[in-house]
Order: structure tokens, then C-alpha cells, then sequence
């Protein structure tokens, strides 16, 4: 009796397991190729994503990217990695060799290679990197530069988002400083009193702010000026002795564009020399300050995809192209549809 009625109730079972097989499979489907959510676990894109914060990303819809864009990748230089936990993406392979070479990349990677117990390395896929979230500010083809922080594209000068934040240099109009931020902290989005730091007088101050925020102080009259504290570092990429950029004054650089072409020289070799051997799988040198692409001596080069250059809203800290260079298309998992 008991194996009779578990027959009986055996079809039931089975449609319910059917269904479950089908939504589960359905929410994969949807997750893998539709949409997704994900969380912003720093604080790179503050004021207008906060840390801690859910988005909603297009992975279906996300072609073609444009500048503005809010768009989720995988980390381009993610796919060699030291295997520690005090390294990984916090503490990137390359910037790594070039710490241990002293801006030799090739001498630290001697170094490391040489001491695996204390360097072990892993080799990644792109679907296997870390998941970075940042702002398209030049797409493809776009020439981009950056002058005492402020953004020009194809020559054009462009506002910044207005919930992006940095440093500013505050020259007050003489009022009781602090009574004043602290009666108007939520007009002006000072929410933390290490934000403002006094530079020695009366009137001057260091401030952390949104340009949103920016724009209030001058509009109603608080401050004579506020201007960005400009980055002097040279630190970033593409890390030569060719390029005297920095944080705050960079380029112009140009951005490859699928099928256009670009005369090759000893001066543009360091910015796209990953591009082309890494991210688009050709053999590449330069010998006696000639370019070597596949065996042959090569004076000019097509580019096979699209690149975009990100940058965190929180534009004094972020770790975003600056450091690491281009976003290649095939990096791409989506574009940011809903800030949860």
C-alpha cells in the first residue's frame, strides 16, 4: 500500500522538481546573460555610489558604451595575481614588480619570480578576475586629457558628475568657519569632520567636496574660491620616462577604436604595448628602437576592439585607468541600469 501510494504521488513530485529545475535554471540564464546585482564594496564611486551600495547592471543591453557610462568589468590587469590576501587586486602583480625592480618592471619580476615561497603566483582568465565598477569618462576613438583636474575631451572641456567628489582648496569669506559648517553641513554634504582640515589661517581650508557642493559654496557666497588640490605624483600609468603625467594633469591620449589605425612610435610604444600583446595576442618588441609585431618590423597598427578609459568618481580615490591603463571590450560585463 505505502509503495502504491507513493507511485500515485510520484507525477506530482516530479512536476514540482521540473518546475524548481526550470526557475532555477531560468534565474542562472537571467543572472549569467540579463541582469545582475552587485554590491560596491569601496568607496571609488562616492557621493554618487556610496560604499556599501547595491546596483542593478545590464548585461544584455550594454553595447555600445558611451562616455558617462557607469559600467562593471573584469580587472584588465587582474590576470596575473600573487596569491596572498595582502596582495591580489588590493596590491596588483604589476605594481609589485615595479616596487621590487624600482620602476624596472622586468628586474622585479626577476626578483619575485626567484622567491615563489614568498611571490606564489596565480594565472587567471577574464571571467576569473575581480569585478571593478567605474565611470566610461572617453570611449573609443575619444581623446582624452586632464588639466589641473579639469576634464577635456577632443579638446572639449566637460563637467564632472555633480555627485563626484575630491579635494578642494577653500578660501572662506572671513565668517565663523565652524558655525557656519555646521549649520549648513547638509546644504554643502560635509557629513564628517575629518572632510574639512584648516591650512594654517583664518580663512583657508582643505575640503573634501561634491562639485555639486562646490557650486553651492560659490553660488551663496561662502567661499572667494574653491579650487582642486592638484596630484603633482607621476606615479601612474604607463610608468616610463617618456610621460610626465600625473593624477591631475594627464594626457592627451587617444583611445583605440576597433579598425582604426595608429602610426607606431618610441613615444606611444609604452601606452599601447598591452594593448597589443596582451589584450590582442600578438608578438611584440622593440630592438633598436624599431617595432617588431609577429616577427616583422611594424610602422603603423590596427586596432581588432574597442578600449575605454574609467575613472572612479571619487576622483582622489580610486584605483582606475590611470594606474592600469585601458578597459578593453571584452572586459565588459554590463552597464550600470539602477543604483538600488
Amino acid at each position: 500500500m505505502k509503495q502504491g501510494s507513493s507511485l500515485k504521488r510520484s507525477p506530482a513530485v516530479w512536476i514540482w522538481i521540473s518546475a524548481g529545475v526550470v526557475i532555477l535554471a531560468g534565474w542562472f540564464l537571467v543572472r549569467t546573460f540579463v541582469i545582475a546585482s552587485y554590491s560596491v564594496p569601496t568607496s571609488a564611486m562616492e557621493k554618487t555610489i556610496p560604499h556599501g551600495s547595491k546596483v542593478l547592471v545590464d548585461k544584455l543591453n550594454h553595447d555600445p558604451i558611451k562616455r558617462g557610462d557607469i559600467i562593471v568589468f573584469h580587472f584588465p590587469v587582474g590576470d596575473t595575481v600573487i596569491d596572498l590576501p595582502e596582495y591580489q587586486s588590493l596590491r596588483p602583480y604589476y605594481d609589485v614588480i615595479r616596487e621590487l625592480g624600482r620602476g624596472n618592471a622586468d628586474a622585479g619580476r626577476q626578483i619575485l619570480l626567484a622567491n615563489p615561497a614568498d611571490y606564489p603566483l596565480s594565472i587567471r582568465p577574464v571571467y576569473k578576475r575581480e569585478t571593478y565598477l567605474k565611470r566610461c569618462i572617453a570611449a573609443a576613438g575619444e581623446t582624452l586629457e586632464m588639466r589641473d583636474e579639469m576634464l577635456f575631451i577632443n579638446g572639449r572641456l566637460q563637467a564632472w558628475p555633480p555627485e563626484s567628489q575630491t579635494y578642494f582648496h577653500v578660501i572662506t569669506n572671513g565668517q565663523l568657519f565652524f558655525f557656519f559648517f555646521f549649520k549648513q553641513k547638509t546644504a554643502y554634504e560635509i557629513t564628517n569632520g575629518e572632510d574639512v582640515r584648516p591650512l594654517g589661517n583664518a580663512t583657508d581650508y582643505e575640503m573634501l567636496l561634491t562639485w555639486k557642493a562646490r557650486e553651492k559654496m560659490l553660488k551663496y557666497g561662502f567661499a572667494q574660491k574653491v579650487s582642486p588640490e592638484i596630484d603633482s605624483s607621476e606615479d601612474v600609468f604607463p610608468y616610463d620616462q617618456l610621460h610626465h603625467w600625473t593624477r591631475d594633469n594627464y594626457g592627451p591620449l587617444w583611445i583605440p577604436k576597433q579598425g582604426a589605425s595608429i602610426q607606431l612610435t618610441s613615444l606611444n610604444y609604452p601606452i599601447y604595448e598591452r594593448i597589443i600583446r596582451t589584450y590582442e595576442g600578438n608578438k611584440l618588441d622593440m630592438r633598436d628602437g624599431r617595432i617588431y609585431i609577429n616577427g616583422r618590423e611594424a610602422t603603423s597598427y590596427i586596432f581588432k576592439m574597442n578600449y575605454y578609459w574609467v575613472l572612479g568618481d571619487n576622483l582622489h580615490g580610486s584605483q582606475d585607468s590611470r594606474y592600469w591603463g585601458f578597459v578593453p571590450e571584452d572586459h565588459m560585463i554590463g552597464k550600470v541600469s539602477k543604483i538600488l
